[in-house]
């Protein structure tokens, strides 16, 4: 694939990545990691927050509750700690119930869980075609 766009100046870059770390600080009240560390390289911040915008604040089908709800779900699947602060408190903020959440948090414990057993199982079910 190439990328036909013209790479943005350095001194608009600062600007660009300035602007959005002031957005994300409204949105979440704070600067999350992730982007924290991004932003000291703006030619990877900027497609950074690109797709996250997308993602999560301007999806073409889901609606926010539910892109929350999915980034809980994930968020458990994965253990990622900070993402799921991040995520019940959007969430919260959109009037997602409690039972909602813990749901989706069952959900991506059980995939969680599913996939490790599958792979287990699978070892373990090898293990006995080679016995036999």
């Amino acid at each position: 694939m190439t990328d036909t766009r013209e790479p943005i100046e350095e001194n608009e870059q600062d600007s660009i990545v300035k602007e959005r770390l002031e957005k994300i600080r409204r949105v979440y009240g704070f600067v999350p990691l992730v982007s924290d560390v991004l932003s000291e390289r703006g030619d990877m911040f900027i497609p950074f927050t690109d797709l996250t915008a997308s993602a999560f604040f301007r999806p073409k089908y889901l609606d926010q509750k539910t892109v929350e709800l999915a980034a809980i779900s994930s968020g458990t699947a994965l253990a990622s700690e900070h993402c799921l602060g991040v995520h019940i408190e959007q969430a919260k903020s959109l009037g997602v119930s409690e039972d909602e959440i813990f749901e989706a948090m069952m959900i991506g414990s059980m995939m969680a869980m599913n996939k490790s057993q599958s792979v287990a199982f699978r070892k373990f079910k090898e293990s006995r075609s080679h016995e036999e």
